[in-house]
């Protein structure tokens, strides 16, 4: 993705606001949200699972794609994002990254923006050798999950980065799947003039296949969070392992580039 002038200044003043890492909505945070193996909650997804584990092509049909999304949202890659210096939080350290690149045997990937700077989701279908990897993969993840309390990561662009920190809460969701894992990560403003900006990550296992969704942006009354993109992958998914084709739920053919930015620009940096 080329990087305008101006697309340069509204990065570095959303690195300046706090607008950079993180994209979902607001929601009650409470005690980490999870099922146990073989538990769906009446207000869930149905637990239906793969006895085997599926294959790539299985995986790309029940990845979440940008036709699932609203309208507004692009596609995105990782070397766009790494160029731009904001996306997805990408923490170092094994507890804390394994909550936002969680380990499997096979896995397809897609990653969307709405904005060059956010919301970000990372989308991916997972899939072990059988249900017990599958549920011992799960229930590391939870484990990192309560051990990863805090983490710091550089944001921004390459000439101009900063270092910001994020602080684990609790998000309440509706348990999915066969077994769940929701989370939240905050960073909030130092100042008055700085927006909160949050990263939810959810991660739900079906048999012996999975979706892991990450999303991150700025906390404001227009977002939506998480939960509707999780609802949907989790379906997607169990039409895939009960042998069925998914549809997508809706149809954006000509979203194909990232909108300009919709936050206002009070504190341009100019840069050389």
């Amino acid at each position: 993705m080329n990087t305008t002038p101006r697309s340069a200044a509204l990065l570095a003043a959303a690195v300046a606001l706090g607008l950079l890492a993180v994209g979902c909505g607001s929601g009650a945070v409470g005690p980490v949200a999870g099922t146990g193996p073989g538990r769906a909650a009446e207000s869930g997804s149905p637990a239906v699972g793969a006895a085997e584990r599926l294959g790539g092509d299985d995986l790309e049909l029940a990845l979440l794609d940008i036709g699932d999304l609203p309208s507004g949202w692009a596609p995105d890659t990782a070397k766009a994002a790494e160029e731009r210096g904001i996306g997805v939080p990408e923490p170092a350290g094994r507890q804390c990254s394994s909550l936002f690149d969680k380990p499997a045997d096979e896995r397809a990937e897609n990653r969307f923006a709405r904005t060059e700077v956010g919301p970000f989701v990372v989308a991916r279908a997972h899939s072990w050798r059988n249900a017990e990897a599958a549920q011992k993969a799960l229930e590391e993840f939870r484990e990192a999950a309560e051990e990863c309390e805090s983490f710091e990561v550089e944001e921004g662009p390459s000439h101009d980065r900063t270092r910001v920190g994020y602080t684990a809460e609790r998000l309440r969701m509706p348990e999915l799947g066969d077994e769940s894992v929701a989370l939240r990560f905050v960073r909030e403003g130092p100042g008055d003039e700085e927006a909160t900006v949050l990263a939810d990550v959810v991660s739900v296992r079906l048999g012996s296949a999975g979706v892991h969704l990450a999303q991150a942006g700025v906390d404001d009354e227009d977002a939506t969070g998480i939960g509707p993109l999780v609802r949907t992958a989790v379906d997607k998914l169990g039409e895939v392992v009960s042998d069925g084709t998914p549809e997508p739920t809706g149809s954006f053919p000509d979203v194909t580039r990232l909108n300009g930015d919709p936050y206002p620009d009070p504190y341009p940096r100019p840069h050389d």
